[in-house]
């Protein structure tokens, strides 16, 4: 069965109108459970907007798998006995699968105006993100099941997840109660790049800040008193590493706050960042030594009776993974590709998605290419050949 490309270009369009900026899905939630429910399914929506403080929660259903018939088993029995001895070609079985996309969209998400193209390039009119971060992946898996379903074949149990605040380190995902699941893999379309790419390893994403409280004086008249608490975060910073440490490990600080007036010696500094390692071990010793120069700085700042105060906090939003030889989950999105025309490459993925959250659960999960280009931007662009090819291999997966 082919991708209906005009049903699936007026679906993305529709979800390219819908303001999603992170913590306010509440429109694109009413959408889907709109839609699934128009699809005969029973969609649910949890509580994790209480936890999150976003204006929706996270979206899940289940649409059962379709039964052989009598006849159906007898030739499905007959060529399972004629594969057994053939490992490549036999499957894991009709085990249940999970699809995975996010609702939200990074700002400037608010009155979005997608631009449909003669060559089928779809672009933001340049004024805001476009969302096929993700609302592609979202038009991509609703084609590929309603092909799955029109074609009336036996096929496996697929679960659906419309998560919220992924933008916002996978927040929703994080919330999300995977006991809930049948699913034995994950599949995940939220990666930037060529058709059958996927993300061969994530990493991990500490997410850090850091209060330092000096002592305030007047910067004329008793300089002498004060302890600029901005000094110490200057002097810390200036020893730390920034940007790329190594090809493995990034880190940066992103926010600096001081001072009250340019006549006062700031008595607060307040600093965050993130670290970011394919490497989970080096993500953390790298906030250990950020932690420790923090303290050291601040003793060199002391005198008699006073000694800066520093208090530091780190959020592991994700935790670095790597795809192992023989994963099932990568042994189906391979087959899928194959049946589709294209060709599995795994890439290294510095950004992270659900599929972290998922592989932290120990879900086999692959997050791969959806057909978005230059997201987080105003530039923003996906192809309708590439979505299409996109809900292909969701559509081979699903029918495995």
């Amino acid at each position: 069965m082919e991708t209906d490309r005009k049903r699936l270009t007026k679906e993305f369009l529709a979800l390219a109108s819908i303001d999603s900026e992170s913590f306010h899905e509440r429109r694109m939630a009413d959408y889907l459970l709109s839609s699934l429910r128009a699809m005969g399914l029973s969609p649910e929506e949890d509580e994790s907007g209480a936890l999150t403080g976003a204006s929706a929660g996270n979206i899940f259903c289940r649409a059962a798998a379709a039964k052989y018939g009598d006849a159906q088993r007898r030739t499905a029995a007959s060529v399972s006995q004629a594969q057994e001895a053939s490992p490549v070609t036999q499957e894991t079985g009709a085990a249940p699968v999970l699809f995975c996309a996010h609702m939200d969209t990074v700002a400037p998400g608010n009155g979005r105006h997608a631009v449909l193209c003669e060559d089928g390039t779809i672009r933001s009119d340049g004024t805001t993100v476009l969302g096929a971060d993700d609302g592609a992946a979202i038009a991509e898996i609703l084609e590929a099941l309603r092909m799955t379903l029109a074609e009336g074949k036996p096929h496996r149990e697929i679960e659906l997840l419309f998560t919220t605040a992924e933008e916002a380190y996978t927040r929703g995902a994080a919330c999300f109660d995977c006991s809930k699941l049948h699913a034995e893999t994950a599949f995940i379309p939220d990666l930037e790049g060529p058709q059958g790419s996927y993300s061969e390893t994530e990493p991990t994403l500490v997410q850090f800040s850091a209060h330092i409280k000096g002592r305030p004086s007047h910067a004329g008249f008793a300089p002498e008193r004060g302890v600029s608490a901005l000094s110490v975060a200057v002097r810390a910073l200036a020893r730390l590493p920034e940007g790329r440490v190594d090809p493995d490990t990034t880190f940066n600080t992103g926010i600096l706050r001081s001072g009250t007036g340019t006549n006062i010696i700031p008595g607060t500094a307040h600093l965050e960042g993130e670290i970011r390692s394919l490497d989970n071990e080096a993500a953390l010793e790298l906030y250990e030594e950020l932690e420790s120069i923090l303290q050291e700085e601040a003793q060199r700042a002391a005198f008699p009776g006073f000694v800066p105060k520093v208090v530091t906090e780190k959020n592991v939003r994700l935790t670095a993974y790597r795809v192992p030889e023989g994963d099932p989950a990568l042994g189906s999105f391979e087959r899928a590709c194959t049946a589709a025309g294209v060709t599995a490459c795994g890439v290294q993925n510095f950004g992270g998605s659900d599929g972290n959250c998922l592989r932290r659960q120990g879900i086999p999960a692959i997050t791969f290419a959806n057909g978005m280009h230059e997201v987080h931007t105003c530039s923003e662009y996906t192809t309708v050949g590439e979505m299409a090819k996109a809900a292909e291999i969701l559509y081979q997966i699903m029918r495995q």
